[in-house]
């Protein structure tokens, strides 16, 4: 007998539609099942992002959120969203909308200035670019930050100084970000 492996969707299912439905939530009279099934498939598909303790986490949230006089009808896509979103931030990877800007003049800018990184980071919080002064002073603050960081590390590695385990870390977690989004900006090519 072979096993089929679970798909995204089996696992959303499994870990957060199946238990809310157990529990009693439905939709209202009226909805036929296709497009129940449409709206729960919808769902599933918007969340398989969530790594399974956040799907936990998310399900114990949305127990309390059912809509209607019995608080048990299914709460609208924007409600779950909003609540997975909080548990765990969806990654960029997803917002294509948004990597367009790292290959517009704008990523190029932001790299050639040093706050490449700040920018990414910047949208993976807000799902959206900097629009206001208060954003950019953010942006330049935190990049300031970082490139200072970096320069420390850089010196002791230089140095042949051993690094702690978290500038170990962040050095790590820096250059492959750096990286990651110095490709965005050249042709927005994104990669894993």
């Amino acid at each position: 007998m072979t096993e089929t492996a679970e798909t995204k969707r089996d696992r959303v299912r499994r870990l957060l539609i199946d238990p809310l439905a157990d529990i009693g939530f439905r939709f209202p009279k009226g909805v036929k099942a296709e497009k129940a099934q449409k709206d729960l498939d919808r769902i599933a598909d918007g969340l398989a992002y969530l790594s399974d303790e956040n799907l936990k986490r998310l399900r114990h949230s949305l127990k309390t959120k059912g809509e209607g006089s019995a608080k048990c009808f299914w709460p609208c896509y924007a409600t779950i969203t909003g609540l997975a979103e909080v548990a765990q931030a969806r990654p960029l990877k997803h917002e294509s909308n948004l990597l367009s800007w790292f290959a517009s003049r704008a990523g190029a800018e932001a790299l050639d200035a040093g706050r490449l990184v700040a920018e990414f980071q910047f949208f993976e919080r807000h799902k959206r670019p900097p629009v206001n002064e208060s954003d950019k002073r953010t942006i330049a603050r935190e990049a300031a930050e970082c490139g200072d960081r970096v320069m420390r590390i850089e010196d002791k590695l230089n140095r042949k100084v051993t690094l702690a385990a978290d500038d170990q870390g962040f050095i790590d977690w820096y250059r492959a970000k750096l990286t990651y989004c110095t490709n965005l900006v050249n042709g927005g090519v994104e990669c894993s």
